[in-house]
């Protein structure tokens, strides 16, 4: 009865793979997109490259918003897009692990919103948090399938 169970349980785990997936890679890209922009922050990069908006990314990053506490918000956010990969990794049918992804989720997409705002006021745009910002509301939905 008891290797039933378990049967049932890894079943579930994998019954979404195709929303993990595109979850976990979204979570992955954000994590790593983020974390290029916290090395920036912190000098660990000298130079960040910013493909379509040539120096939006410096001007971004070096905001007075972009540290908040005085912590870079790339390594804030890289450690959030990382919780939320972890997450992932469990049995995301159980609701507490769902629900705690759905918040952090829910939380990025805030957060990336409230930047652009930011960035519209100081008049200069970072890729990297654009590229974020728009696939937070993809993560969103991806988490809110799995259930």
């Amino acid at each position: 009865m008891e290797e039933l169970e378990t049967v049932a349980s890894m079943q579930q785990h994998l019954a979404h793979p195709y929303h993990r997936v595109w979850a976990m890679g979204i979570a992955a890209a954000s994590m790593a997109a983020m974390l290029y922009v916290g090395l920036y922050q912190s000098r660990a990069v000298r130079y960040i490259w910013c493909p379509v908006f040539d120096k939006g990314c410096e001007a971004v990053a070096d905001a007075g918003f972009a540290k908040p506490f005085g912590i870079p918000d790339g390594y804030i956010a890289a450690v959030l897009y990382g919780v939320i990969f972890l997450l992932l990794t469990g049995p995301t049918t159980k609701l507490w692990i769902w629900v705690p992804l759905l918040v952090l989720a829910f939380a990025a997409a805030l957060a990336n919103f409230l930047g652009v705002r930011d960035m519209v006021n100081l008049g200069s745009f970072c890729f990297y948090c654009m590229l974020t910002t728009i696939l937070s509301p993809v993560l969103l939905w991806e988490i809110w399938r799995l259930r």
